[in-house]
C-alpha cells in the first residue's frame, strides 16, 4: 500500500492494543509518524502521554479512513 503524508489511515500503532485512525505526518524507512484523530477508550491514556503522535509499522496500516 502506498502511504501518503496528509492522508488519514486506520492502523495499529506500536504499543497500543487497538486500531486507531490518524493522519500521516512523516514517513520513515520502516514506519510512519501519525497524529491520532480517533482511538479506543482503553488506549486513550497512552495516546495522551504520547501527545497524540505515534509510530506505526507499514505492515500495520490497514486502510484509508473515511473522514466525515
Amino acid at each position: 500500500m502506498e502511504v501518503e503524508v496528509g492522508k488519514t489511515y486506520l492502523c495499529k500503532p506500536v504499543g497500543l492494543t487497538s486500531e486507531v485512525a490518524g493522519f500521516v505526518e512523516h514517513t520513515y524507512t520502516n514506519t510512519v509518524l501519525i497524529s491520532v484523530t480517533e482511538c479506543e477508550r482503553c488506549d486513550r491514556p497512552k495516546v495522551i502521554e504520547a501527545q497524540n503522535r505515534l509510530l506505526v509499522r507499514y505492515e500495520d496500516i490497514r486502510d484509508i479512513a473515511v473522514v466525515a
